[in-house]
């Protein structure tokens, strides 16, 4: 799988961490710890019964170093217990010298399509787009590799189906919970006139801002910190890519910012009985479940206000 490159300055030693773990839980694992080193590597893993994954990231060798060594530790043992039969998991580390971090992580870094019109590329690679075909541009510093996760790719397929349907395209959108930016950055792109894209992480919001005026999509995006209960007003197309207990705590205000005929999408859900009760959940609300998407173990919603 393609790398996501650390975003810290070289120093002069770095504590490599190397996970190894089931296929199915190394994009959640991948992602904690991206947001912990800047950015890791996936390496697929030949085995005999079972098919496996390296990811492997880097922090700086430091006074912090140990307290994120336990963070990710405990994120190991507490997804082991959410995922029994998923087998052991590895973690492994090693005190590495300093070199050219940037210039061997962007030797790995080629443009690659995400959904069929979608086209993630680093800064420093050029690219020709194909008619039809949209190009965000994010640096390896700012988590590029994101939409390689399962549920945000399911997320932008359902995304790139709504804009290209021509008669109901969504005029404004809502992304909660933004993080990158991603799916804000992918809606401007199709053809969504106004966009907000909201995360309680400040850090999120500062990465977001980063990538939307990186892509010249300000005009379009505003990007902050505000709550949803503070918005004001519904959406056209409302999406949520977190996580499963966190889209139930929100289901009501979620539902509440969504327009008549509107459109919501929603990932980050473990396939069975996550999107059983998130299909329940909603449904009771009042909203009209349309479409399913899963990817390994991983699926994505749609709903309309009919």
């Amino acid at each position: 799988m393609p790398a996501k490159s650390p975003a810290h300055p070289p120093s002069k030693s770095w504590l490599k961490i190397t996970i190894t773990a089931g296929e199915t839980i190394s994009d959640p694992i991948a992602d904690f710890v991206c947001q912990l080193t800047g950015g890791v590597e996936q390496v697929p893993v030949a085995t005999a019964n079972a098919a496996q994954e390296q990811i492997v990231g880097y922090v700086e060798n430091g006074p912090h170093a140990q307290e994120q060594l336990k963070r990710i530790a405990e994120y190991l043992a507490e997804l082991a217990d959410l995922t029994p039969g998923e087998g052991t998991t590895r973690l492994e580390t090693e005190i590495i010298p300093d070199e050219d971090w940037n210039k061997a992580w962007k030797e790995r870094f080629k443009p690659l399509p995400i959904t069929a019109h979608l086209v993630i590329k680093p800064t420093w690679e050029s690219y020709q787009p194909n008619p039809g075909e949209k190009v965000i541009e994010m640096d390896p510093g700012m988590a590029f590799g994101t939409g390689h996760h399962a549920s945000t790719k399911l997320a932008l397929e359902f995304i790139e189906a709504l804009f290209h349907d021509k008669n109901t395209p969504p005029k404004t959108v809502l992304d909660v919970g933004t993080g990158t930016g991603i799916l804000a950055m992918a809606a401007a792109l199709f053809g969504a006139q106004e966009v907000l894209a909201i995360d309680n992480d400040p850090e999120a919001v500062v990465v977001a801002e980063e990538n939307i005026l990186r892509n010249a999509l300000q005009p379009t995006i505003t990007a902050n910190g505000v709550a949803l209960e503070e918005i004001p007003r519904q959406f056209d197309l409302v999406i949520a890519n977190i996580i499963h207990d966190t889209l139930i705590e929100l289901a009501a205000p979620l539902a509440a910012h969504l327009a008549l005929n509107g459109k919501l999408i929603m990932a980050g859900i473990l396939t069975g009985p996550q999107t059983d009760n998130i299909r329940a959940t909603y449904t009771a609300l009042g909203l009209k479940h349309l479409e399913t998407r899963s990817e390994g173990e991983w699926s994505a919603l749609l709903f309309t206000r009919p």
